[in-house]
């Protein structure tokens, strides 16, 4: 008996799943759709892209201009827009802050006292070029 039980409790637990994420998605669907009709001319949006801009003119129920960069206006489908920008970023906690005591340190006035040579273009590396060995020349010399 209790095999019998399993089919309906499967089927329950799945149209109480389809009705949530159906659910979900008609909230989602309904706010992007408030975002979008609220959009206006000066408003700074994003684009799906991840391009940045003003728009400049929404009156088109399906286009709109959105200027990219100073003069630069580009016509975009109001669908490509992912959200409108505040000009202040939000503080989420990933931002990085410059600690200026962990970057002090002394830059030296001159290469003295540095290993190596300050005019080899390739430091740690053997010096393969003949013309400036000493130990080759010697050896032609006494030919």
């Amino acid at each position: 008996m209790s095999s019998s039980l399993i089919i309906p409790l499967m089927l329950a637990a799945m149209a109480v799943f389809m009705f949530v994420s159906v659910r979900n998605q008609k909230k989602r669907a309904a706010a992007v759709a408030d975002m979008q009709s609220a959009i206006g001319p000066g408003t700074r949006v994003q684009l799906q892209s991840g391009l940045f801009g003003v728009v400049v003119d929404a009156s088109d129920d399906t286009v709109v201009q959105i200027e990219i960069a100073p003069g630069v206006v580009t016509e975009w489908n109001r669908l490509a827009i992912r959200e409108s920008v505040t000009d202040t970023p939000e503080d989420d906690g990933d931002t990085q802050t410059y600690d200026q005591d962990a970057d002090d340190f002394r830059v030296p006035d001159s290469l003295e006292g540095l290993d190596g040579d300050p005019t080899d273009s390739n430091p740690g590396r053997p010096n393969l070029d003949k013309s400036s060995d000493e130990s080759g020349d010697d050896k032609h010399e006494e030919k």
